[in-house]
């Protein structure tokens, strides 16, 4: 089980991987566009604006698409090109998997709208003065009752980006900080690209 949660391409990859990983990335987009959610960045997920589902489709298609051709960049300098290109983009679609389990947490009724709710009235308690009091006591709770109920999504996430990290090292055969630093990365700037793509995209669907 332990291997299947956390080192799943030592069991499937290639083809299957890719099925598996476009099955998701269409499941995660179906829900997070009910939900009124979106994935406007490699690794992000919160409430937007509505949609059209296509778009919701574009922005987990452009999250994978812009990570894997960063890690196929990075791969094939640090490891001389050994690895077929097949199997990084179908772990890297894989490893989104995840994010479903976020998805569906924040579908479930009254937890998304009091996330946004609580999260709106503690926007609200800061300051516009610098040196001010962020917030009152009161508010003390509201915040941690916030961060638990976004402790599952923030758990997927993590657990999502340790499965890019893996299928990463084993597809390129990189290990130690060079792996480690090199995913980074190109995470970042896959991040920071994907952020600017969507945002055109949103522009233009809005």
């Amino acid at each position: 089980m332990k291997t299947w949660l956390f080192k799943p391409f030592e069991r499937v990859a290639g083809g299957r991987a890719l099925a598996v990983g476009l099955i998701v990335l269409m499941l995660t987009a179906v829900l997070a566009w009910q939900a009124g959610l979106h994935t406007d960045g490699v690794i992000d997920l919160h409430f937007g604006p509505s949609v059209g589902l296509w778009v919701l489709v574009l922005q987990g298609l452009i999250n994978w698409l812009l990570l894997s051709a960063a890690l196929l960049g990075v791969g094939k300098w640090l490891s001389n090109g050994r690895f077929r290109l097949l199997d990084l983009f179908a772990t890297q679609a894989m490893a989104r998997w995840p994010l479903l389990i976020g998805v569906v947490w924040l579908s479930i009724p009254g937890v998304g709208a009091a996330i946004e709710s609580r999260t709106a009235s503690l926007m609200a308690q800061i300051p516009e003065q610098p040196g001010q009091v962020i917030a009152p006591m009161e508010y003390m709770l509201d915040a941690m009752w916030l961060l638990l109920m976004s402790l599952p999504v923030m758990a997927a996430i993590v657990w999502m980006i340790w499965l890019m990290f893996h299928g990463y090292a084993l597809v390129t055969n990189l290990r130690g900080m060079r792996a480690f630093f090199s995913f980074v990365g190109a995470l970042v700037a896959a991040e920071i690209i994907s952020k600017v793509l969507i945002h055109l995209l949103l522009q233009a669907a809005l």
